[in-house]
């Protein structure tokens, strides 16, 4: 596959809100976004980049997003973290600033958690909701409360001089991430591609800001979930790999009949079945339904 033709393509693009400046890629036209794209933790939208090798050039545009922190956007302020609410918020003042309407959002893994949420908040926003390996949010059932904020505050304190390991060469920095990716090493190239950069030292870094692995110090409870997932009046599909999220079951379990235009896809691969699958989700990007 001929990505590069694929990034050739793409407009880069840049938004800037009250911290600093989220980047992304946009295929279509930039002015007309039909579809906002959120990738998951530590990918980048390089993530799309399978599934923009089949977006019809004469539509509206798909715009895949950095989220802050990963790719090519900028790192929060030194004193600040990446508590999963701020994430949410990012996501809802871009849209509201924006002014964008009759959105489809497309968000894998935490991409789709931030989705799922921003969209209750905005439903007015929102044309359809498509998930990736994702439904409602991970929540604190079962968690010792004072333990979870412990270990999330001793994380922040951890990590205050944050620092990656580096790599000789890019090809070391592939291997290191395909080690623990479940899909080909000529994917995970993809990501590491946006996802890392060459040093003045002549050795491979990763853009992505070390504060991105602290712990969340607060996870909502279900219950909070419940009313958040009520207020999905769009369609929503979720897409499963079959050999994906082994902890999606439990979630569908809880909040899909709470839902009331839902359908789930299993897709044949594993949690990055996007990009092992990008026809069948253009498929459904394309559908009415």
């Amino acid at each position: 596959m001929d990505y590069l033709a694929v990034l050739e393509r793409a407009t880069p693009v840049s938004y800037q809100l009250d911290w600093g400046t989220v980047r992304g890629l946009c295929w279509g036209n930039p002015d007309d976004i039909q579809v906002v794209a959120t990738h998951g933790w530590l990918d980048n939208s390089h993530s799309f980049l399978p599934l923009a090798t089949h977006w019809p050039s004469d539509k509206g545009g798909l715009l895949a997003l950095d989220w802050p922190g990963h790719g090519h956007s900028d790192h929060r302020p030194v004193g600040s973290y990446y508590h999963f609410i701020d994430y949410a918020y990012d996501l809802w003042h871009l849209i509201q600033q924006q002014g964008w309407q009759n959105l489809t959002l497309l968000g894998h893994s935490m991409g789709g958690f931030v989705s799922n949420l921003v969209a209750a908040l905005c439903p007015e926003r929102i044309h359809r909701l498509i998930l990736v390996e994702a439904f409602g949010l991970l929540v604190s059932d079962g968690t010792n409360a004072r333990e979870q904020l412990k270990q999330g505050f001793l994380s922040r304190q951890k990590l205050q001089t944050p620092r990656w390991r580096s790599y000789v060469d890019f090809d070391s920095a592939v291997g290191v991430r395909a080690a623990q990716a479940d899909f080909s090493e000529a994917l995970v190239r993809l990501i590491v591609e946006r996802g890392s950069k060459q040093g003045e030292d002549g050795r491979w870094h990763w853009r992505a800001d070390a504060r991105v692995k602290t712990t969340s110090a607060y996870r909502l409870p279900s219950s909070a979930v419940d009313d958040i997932v009520s207020e999905l009046t769009m369609p929503v599909i979720v897409v499963r790999g079959s050999e994906g999220y082994d902890k999606l079951e439990n979630a569908l379990e809880k909040w899909q009949d709470k839902v009331s235009d839902f359908r789930c896809v299993t897709l044949k691969g594993g949690h990055h079945v996007h990009m092992e699958q990008p026809e069948k989700l253009v498929e459904l990007l394309e559908s009415q339904v």
